[in-house]
């Protein structure tokens, strides 16, 4: 399971995306990348994220071997 991921508790802040980008997603209550892997690409859309941030933010969750809920 994804837990066992050492980044799954880490904050979202270590993720190399816009300022506003983590705004929306911590308005959201999403503070952890394990909390941010929860979601699908839709859902970040409904948060008002742009597909650029959230191609980026897969991007960025790729590198520490975490994903978007539905992504491969």
């Amino acid at each position: 399971m994804m837990e066992t991921n050492k980044y799954f508790n880490q904050y979202i802040d270590r993720l190399d995306v816009n300022q506003n980008a983590l705004e929306k997603l911590k308005a959201n209550e999403i503070i952890t990348l394990g909390k941010l892997s929860n979601y699908k690409k839709s859902q970040l859309k409904d948060f008002g994220l742009q597909q650029n941030e959230i191609s980026k933010i897969e991007v960025e969750l790729e590198l520490l071997g975490l994903s978007l809920k539905g992504s491969l």
